[in-house]
């Protein structure tokens, strides 16, 4: 499985504490690649690169290092789909996610490497058949207030890109709210890492 951890915080990570207690609950045997966004090299996407997408996917010349840049990105793309499950961890920020894991999303989610068009424009995601689990820590209660359903720009977008991508086995653990006091922090979070051991045990089963 592939942890992609959007927090870039060195301590006091509320989501990644809850998937440390996910994958504590795991087989040993069960292997997780750990990505810490904040640390990783992601390609940028400039205007020349996406020309030089387009133009490759029309089968037009580019430059050579246009062409090694994209090799990159098909490389990150393809390590991504080589595992079997996703497991997101991830702040909320301003509503939405952190840019490093949005840039990690942009990077890979190209035609031809984790998705295709058919001849009708239909789309066919080729992460189909994986699972995944989004670990979404906010300081608001989401998933658990309807009236805030409208705000959540952090793990219903997730979802739609996962789902876009061909991951229809998609949970989300809401980790909130990670704003009060010391003692109601404290419970959420140990509520939260419940609900992530109890996950774990069913994706073993």
């Amino acid at each position: 499985m592939l942890h992609l951890d959007a927090s870039p915080r060195a301590n006091r990570s509320r989501s990644r504490d809850v998937a440390r207690r996910f994958f504590a609950a795991l087989p040993d045997a069960i292997g997780v690649t750990r990505a810490e966004l904040w640390s990783m090299e992601l390609p940028s996407l400039d205007g020349g690169m996406i020309e030089g997408r387009y133009d490759l996917l029309h089968g037009n010349p580019v430059p050579d290092n246009v062409k090694s840049e994209w090799a990159a990105i098909g490389a990150v793309a393809q390590s991504f789909l080589d595992h079997d499950g996703f497991i997101i961890s991830t702040p909320m920020w301003n509503f939405g996610i952190p840019y490093r894991l949005k840039q990690f999303v942009d990077v890979v989610t190209q035609p031809g490497m984790t998705f295709r068009n058919d001849a009708a424009g239909n789309v066919e995601g080729l992460a189909a058949g994986k699972r995944a689990l989004i670990i979404a820590a906010s300081a608001m209660p989401f998933g658990e207030d309807d009236a805030l359903a409208g705000l959540d720009f952090q793990s219903r977008y997730l979802q739609a890109w996962l789902g876009f991508i061909g991951v229809t086995d998609v949970e989300t653990l809401n980790v909130g709210p990670t704003f009060g006091t010391e003692d109601d922090v404290l419970e959420i979070m140990s509520a939260a890492g419940e609900r992530a051991e109890g996950i774990a045990r069913n994706w073993q089963s």
